[in-house]
């Protein structure tokens, strides 16, 4: 297609001077304008469209030229007829003058008042490049929904242009079918979306979502999904799910319901823990991966019951001690959110925990993402103007503000206790321990909640997740259950090792004396080639218990024969291999 255009445009007779505006301001530039309106010309000829829409008419070249290429053809021209972005007030009136042989109408309308472009869908859309970036992007999207084919204006125009279309391209790359750059005076962009697509508007239902919910994303984009594919679930490499595991762990041993269970990672590792569970989801395709995961843990599949079905309407029995809702309240609407607090409210027993965590903390788009474009285009620096993802547009129908996720908890439950975290997660409780300041606040982009029907004790809550100095010996079964005998030099690789604790400490790699498996390199002479390995985090191991991790470790640079001593560390208190506790297994590795 793209040398058809190409051809067409280069041998075309097409002068839209012909009819242009002898009072237009920008006359001065007729001349070079004569090829960019043969291309666009050419492009229209070679479509062939029957209904075409454009968004920025201003004195009507565009239209004129398009319905020259194809004079059967029914236009619709949308335009605020205003001096903003381009544009010329009265301009649309010229526009009128010379389509009217033609079957055109105009509509003077804000595009972005407009939820969808009237009486579409249609076989072209046009949108010119003159104007706000974010009014671009909205109707771009809008484009993708009702066109055929959409013709991009001033895709070169501006680096501004081409870094907003571009970042849309990225976002929607999986709905599109091909891109076409056309250099030129502004450069043309042709997208062609995905036949039959669709793009959802505002929802009034989770349920309206259900079908988002699929292997794609649970695999490609939700959070996690590159530990879970390598282990079903055996470890929490994510630290939001190890934030969210461990807040359960404090809860009182006893029944467990996780609410939105996703791929499953928490229900095993409740499950893991000694818990009965009950796991919940809409998604037919979370429940099938959450069952992969259980399956990998065989002995943890059989305390896990998984129901398919929306969470208000699970088979709820009894009591339960701890129920989980990570990342599923942001998902909902809020009649069906005061709906679920009620349910699990009714449910939990008198000291039992209900923990949420939501991202996005609505504060930081609001206020902290607009900070940092202000602060972008003061430096020429780029953002993308929408900072969340397809996912996060198509799904988060309700993301919370601190204000609103607390009141809305107290309305079902006397004591809530809810915090900050910045998206990392490297320190998901330090808000606990200090205030945030206001910036800190609007800069946190995630938020945990912890409601009960009987006080939450700031102080007993943080000893619990703490991990503090064990200076004596503990009885601890550690086994190296795979590691390889030969790799390259510089390389990464993994090793499984099996911990298990017969002593009545838990083991955690928590602050402010973390657990971690790590190891020391020797050369066959005995030389410490490395002495601190990698670190690798541990699940929470509680007394009595088995968990299987693996570890990453980095082969020297040098070639040779290696011993690596493969065992644990407690930051700032000791390795677990030196006297009393002389923990630790030895394998000698080639290294090429």
């Amino acid at each position: 297609m793209i040398q058809e255009i190409l051809k067409l445009a280069s041998s075309a007779e097409y002068d839209f001077r012909l009819t242009a505006c002898t009072q237009d301001p920008l006359r001065h530039l007729f001349d070079q304008w004569v090829p960019y309106y043969r291309l666009k010309w050419a492009v229209a000829r070679v479509l062939q469209p029957q209904r075409i829409l454009e968004i920025g008419v201003r004195f009507g070249y565009s239209a004129a030229t398009f319905l020259n290429a194809c004079p059967n053809a029914t236009y619709l021209g949308i335009d605020n007829d205003s001096d903003t972005f381009g544009g010329h007030k009265g301009a649309i009136q010229w526009a009128r003058h010379i389509t009217q042989e033609f079957n055109a109408e105009y509509l003077i309308a804000d595009s972005q008042d407009l939820t969808n472009f009237p009486a579409g869908p249609y076989d072209l859309i046009h949108l010119d490049g003159q104007q706000d970036g974010a009014g671009f992007l909205q109707d771009l999207r809008k484009s993708l929904k009702q066109g055929k084919h959409i013709l991009v204006d001033g895709y070169f125009w501006t680096r501004e242009n081409f870094l907003h279309v571009s970042e849309f391209l990225y976002r929607y790359r999986d709905l599109i079918e091909s891109v076409l750059i056309i250099p030129g005076f502004a450069g043309e962009l042709l997208i062609t979306p995905q036949a039959a697509l669709q793009i959802r508007g505002v929802v009034s239902s989770s349920a309206e979502l259900i079908d988002t919910y699929t292997d794609s994303y649970y695999l490609q984009n939700c959070g996690g999904f590159d530990a879970y594919k390598r282990d079903k679930g055996l470890q929490l490499a994510d630290l939001r799910l190890q934030a969210v595991a461990d807040l359960a762990g404090t809860a009182p041993m006893g029944p467990a319901l996780d609410l939105g269970c996703g791929r499953g990672e928490v229900s095993v590792h409740l499950a893991r823990m000694g818990r009965e569970v009950l796991a919940v989801d809409y998604s037919e395709s979370a429940i099938a991966l959450a069952k992969g995961a259980g399956a990998e843990n065989v002995h943890e599949l059989s305390k896990i019951r998984f129901h398919c079905g929306d969470v208000n309407d699970a088979p709820l029995s009894g009591l339960y001690e701890v129920a989980v809702a990570s990342d599923l309240v942001e998902h909902m609407t809020p009649g069906e959110l005061d709906r679920l607090y009620s349910r699990v409210a009714s449910h939990l027993s008198p000291h039992g925990l209900f923990v949420v965590h939501t991202f996005p903390n609505n504060w930081f788009y609001k206020y902290e993402y607009a900070r940092r474009l202000r602060e972008a285009r003061k430096l020429g620096a780029h953002l993308p103007l929408e900072p969340r993802t397809r996912y996060e547009e198509l799904m988060h129908i309700n993301e919370q503000s601190p204000r609103v996720l607390k009141h809305q908890l107290g309305s079902h439950f006397k004591y809530i206790l809810l915090w900050f975290a910045a998206h990392d997660l490297v320190s998901p409780f330090e808000n606990l321990r200090r205030p945030f300041s206001k910036n800190e606040l609007r800069a946190a982009g995630d938020l945990f909640a912890l409601a009960s029907h009987s006080p939450i004790d700031t102080d007993t809550l943080l000893h619990q997740l703490a991990m503090h100095p064990v200076v004596t010996p503990i009885d601890l079964d550690f086994q190296l259950c795979e590691i390889p005998s030969t790799v390259q030099a510089g390389a990464r690789f993994l090793a499984r090792v099996r911990l298990t604790n017969n002593s009545g400490v838990e083991l955690k790699s928590r602050p402010p004396n973390p657990i971690h498996l790590s190891y020391h390199c020797y050369s066959e002479n005995g030389q410490a080639v490395i002495f601190d390995g990698l670190r690798t985090r541990i699940s929470v191991l509680k007394p009595g218990f088995t968990a299987d991790s693996d570890m990453e470790l980095v082969a020297p640079c040098a070639h040779g024969r290696f011993l690596f001593r493969v065992t644990l560390v407690q930051e700032g208190v000791r390795w677990f291999d030196e006297s009393p506790q002389s923990l630790l297994n030895d394998h000698w590795i080639e290294v090429n």
